[in-house]
């Protein structure tokens, strides 16, 4: 692969990528630039498209910078290159076009238009009626935060081995933690609702005092875990994506042992790239060990 900045385009693999305003301002603390992005994304790509490619894309875009009001972006915009890879999907009787991220030409060029979100879908475009897995997001409220989201994370750990389920944990970004239960091909969203569902009412037995399924937000207290995130349509930050947050934070990989001595705030576009070259990529597992649930669904119907 070759990929070189210039002032006035990216070279990615022999195809010249225009780019602007490479100087301005994207994170002002500390102060990061589209370049910054952009070179970010160049280093990661190779590693986050293995989770991005072949799912339609939920873009959050600043392109005056996170200090600045963002938006969410779904449909494909008409001035898209050719070459960007899109899906239309039809839902409530209107079709939405989707990027489709394949390549690190596009994601250079996503970069260029502010995207610091991306939120893939967590189904395949090739498999668009079952999802690659089911996910327990652990989503403090305040005053709750990352402390009380690594104490759940140990407690779904726990719950999981007594299911016979393996989880794979990364830091959200903000204050929460995603558990990701890679599943076969054969589920449909409902019955991955059903297992976070099943697997929350758990956690609340366990520790009422801190865990709710509560949904009104004013009624909500301790880690709130939402089972309806598994449903389509629904997404949550991909892992290695950039959040529009001070110090631009990265959803990351974490191991398990690691939970005890990590802060959300050790990984950035700065420092994942130089963790991943150190501990290779630690999402990997979610490609290849895809778990029956067969097992939970019985019980949990009766």
């Amino acid at each position: 692969m070759h990929c070189t900045m210039a002032k006035r385009f990216v070279e990615v693999e022999g195809k010249q990528i225009p780019v602007s305003n490479l100087d301005k301002l994207i994170w002002p603390t500390p102060a990061l630039t589209k370049a910054d992005l952009i070179q970010y994304l160049i280093s990661i790509g190779p590693v986050a498209l293995k989770y991005w490619r072949n799912r339609p894309l939920t873009l959050t875009r600043y392109p005056d910078g996170v200090h600045n009001q963002g938006f969410y972006q779904k449909n494909c915009p008409d001035y898209a290159p050719a070459w960007v890879s899109r899906v239309p999907v039809v839902t409530d009787a209107k079709t939405i076009e989707y990027i489709i991220c394949n390549d690190l030409a596009t994601l250079v060029w996503l970069g260029n238009q502010g995207v610091i979100e991306i939120h893939p879908a967590t189904y395949g475009v090739s498999n668009p009626a079952q999802p690659s897995f089911a996910i327990i997001d652990l989503d403090p409220t305040a005053p709750s935060g990352f402390a009380e989201a690594r104490h759940i994370a140990k407690k779904v750990r726990t719950v999981l081995a007594e299911l016979k389920l393996r989880g794979y944990p990364k830091t959200s970004g903000a204050t929460g933690i995603h558990i990701y239960i890679p599943l076969l091909p054969r589920y449909t969203f409902n019955e991955s609702c059903w297992l976070v569902e099943f697997i929350g009412q758990l956690l609340v037995k366990l520790e009422p005092e801190l865990v709710t399924n509560e949904r009104l937000v004013k009624n909500r207290r301790g880690v709130y875990i939402d089972h309806l995130q598994n449903l389509p349509g629904k997404t949550i930050v991909g892992v290695y994506s950039p959040r529009p947050l001070p110090y631009a934070p990265v959803s990351t990989p974490i191991n398990w042992d690691e939970l005890d001595h990590i802060d959300p705030g050790d990984f950035t576009i700065n420092t994942v790239p130089r963790r991943v070259k150190t501990v290779g990529d630690l999402f990997e597992p979610v490609l290849t060990d895809l778990q029956s649930i067969d097992h939970i669904l019985s019980f949990y119907r009766r």
